[in-house]
């Protein structure tokens, strides 16, 4: 049975705050039968040449039992580090979970 996940839901990725406090986010979606998707959640901070730093968000997703360390990632995309950038980030990760379900092997 495919688990239905309401990406939304108060509580089941952090708040900004959590970010913004330089914290990373993993989770995990597991469907009997299926590869577990695993997901990542990380606060970026890059200085350019001239000094000025930028802050964002990456969201990272990867398949399988192994952990962030172990494992390919699958995909990666980065968005500003504020609530519209979580917002997109989350929707990331969701199109990145119903892609999985949809690939042989899924």
């Amino acid at each position: 049975m495919i688990r239905e996940i309401n990406w939304n839901e108060q509580g089941l990725i952090p708040k900004l705050l959590y970010f913004e406090n330089c914290n990373d986010f993993t989770g995990s979606v597991n469907n009997t039968g299926m590869r577990e998707y695993r997901y990542r959640l990380s606060p970026v901070t890059e200085k350019d040449a001239d000094g000025t730093e930028r802050k964002y968000l990456r969201a990272e997703a990867w398949y399988g039992p192994l952990c962030y360390e172990k494992s390919k990632m699958e995909g990666s995309s980065d968005f500003p580090l504020d609530e519209s950038g979580r917002k997109s980030a989350i929707t990331w990760i969701a199109e990145e979970y119903k892609n999985m379900l949809s690939t042989p092997g899924g």
